[in-house]
C-alpha cells in the first residue's frame, strides 16, 4: 500500500498510520472520551475508520484530506485483491466497491452530513491512469508480500 499513497502523493507518515490503523485494529485510535469518540453510535468497523481519519484531515487542514484519501486508497487496493470481479473491468470494479464495501459520506457528531465523493473519484482517476502498473503489481504478487 505505500508505493501506491507514495505514488498517489500521500505523505509515508500518513499512509503508514493509516495502514497500521486498518491492518492491525482499530481500538487503539478511538479516545475514550465519549464525547470525541461515541463508538457505541457506529455500527461497523468502516464508518469508525472513515470518522476517525475524517477528523484526524480536520485536525491537519493542511493534508488536502490525506488521512480519507489513504483510508479510500487502502480499501480500495484491497478489494482489487478480494474480488472475484473482472479486475480488467475497472469501472466496474469502482462501482461494485462504492456498493459493496465502503462508505461514501458519514455524520458528524454534530449531526452534519459530510461526504468524499471528490476524494473517492480523485483515487480511482489515480488508478485509472495508472491501471497497467496496478495490474502488473496485482499478477506480480506486489499486494501479497
Amino acid at each position: 500500500h505505500g508505493k501506491w499513497a507514495k505514488k498517489a502523493g500521500i505523505d509515508k507518515f500518513i499512509a503508514d498510520f493509516v495502514n497500521r490503523h486498518i491492518d492491525y485494529g482499530t481500538s487503539w485510535a478511538f479516545s475514550n472520551n465519549e464525547n470525541e469518540f461515541p463508538l457505541e453510535k457506529y455500527e461497523n468497523t468502516i464508518i469508525m475508520q472513515l470518522n476517525f481519519f475524517h477528523q484526524k484531515d480536520l485536525e491537519e487542514e493542511d493534508n488536502h484530506k490525506s488521512y480519507v484519501k489513504a483510508f479510500y486508497l487502502h480499501h480500495l487496493l484491497d478489494y482489487f485483491r478480494e474480488t472475484r470481479i473482472n479486475i480488467y473491468e475497472i469501472n466496474a470494479v469502482f462501482d461494485k466497491f462504492i456498493k459493496e464495501k465502503i462508505e461514501t459520506a458519514t455524520i458528524t457528531n454534530e449531526g452534519n452530513k459530510v461526504n468524499f465523493s471528490k476524494e473517492i473519484h480523485q483515487i480511482f482517476d489515480f488508478l485509472r491512469k495508472n491501471k497497467e502498473e496496478l495490474y502488473s503489481d496485482l499478477k506480480g504478487g506486489y499486494f501479497t508480500k
